[in-house]
């Protein structure tokens, strides 16, 4: 099956910044000095096993006035260097491939302007295997179940799909999910063919933190092996 190579990042999501009357004051930014915005996306293949990390750093009194940022001495990637790549009209964007094993967390280290060594970990949640609950019809519908922690508010699932006659259809279904299923509407089934068809999911999260004159904003994705399924009426 030919995958669809389409990015699918989330769009930045809105930072959280809860607090409590008891909890403690949350250190505020410097409002005189610069921030940094980070970028982090980690992307999981399960049928290669093989992880690609991009980051993307910019440096700014605001986010919409920040330039490109070049770290200094380089980043660091689940212990191991980035490739700095400098691209014109976008700037510096660092990248890394590993192979290997999965792993819940993935850690970023780089030196910040005004904070010096700053590790950041990602987390990643799986799906190790997944399956439909009775049939797959274009009139009924479909319920898809899971191995994994159910979705949460920041989660969704992209599905893809070939089916008979090799047509692709994608769709995204957004958490938050009480169970680790989810119900898929006919509508989102009535254009495939009938018969075979092969599927693989992606499982996307992003997550934003704010902290003192540092805004870091992660996506993850988690692709799936891909299976056989049977479309029925």
């Amino acid at each position: 099956m030919k995958k669809i190579s389409q990015t699918l990042f989330f769009g930045i999501i809105t930072f959280l910044m809860s607090c409590q009357a008891e909890a403690p004051k949350v250190e505020k930014s410097d409002k005189s000095k610069p921030s940094t915005f980070a970028n982090f996306y980690v992307r999981f293949f399960q049928t290669q096993n093989k992880t690609e990390a991009t980051a993307i750093f910019q440096n700014g009194m605001t986010q919409q006035q920040a330039q490109s940022l070049k770290i200094e001495k380089g980043v660091f990637f689940h212990n191991g260097n980035m490739v700095e790549r400098d691209i014109p009209k976008i700037g510096t964007r660092y990248q890394a491939f590993y192979e290997g094993p999965f792993s819940e967390t993935y850690k970023f280290q780089f030196q910040d302007p005004l904070k010096g060594k700053t590790d950041h970990i990602v987390g990643i949640n799986p799906i190790s295997d997944f399956s439909f609950e009775g049939e797959i019809s274009k009139s009924k519908g479909a319920t898809l179940s899971w191995n994994g922690s159910p979705l949460n508010e920041n989660e969704a699932l992209v599905f893809l799909i070939q089916d008979a006659k090799n047509k692709s259809r994608s769709f995204e279904l957004k958490g938050r999910t009480s169970l680790s299923k989810i119900n898929v509407a006919s509508k989102l089934l009535s254009k495939l063919e009938l018969g075979t068809a092969k599927i693989y999911l992606v499982r996307k999260q992003s997550k934003a933190e704010q902290k003192p004159n540092l805004v870091i904003l992660a996506e993850t994705e988690f692709y799936t092996n891909e299976k056989d399924i049977l479309i029925t009426p």
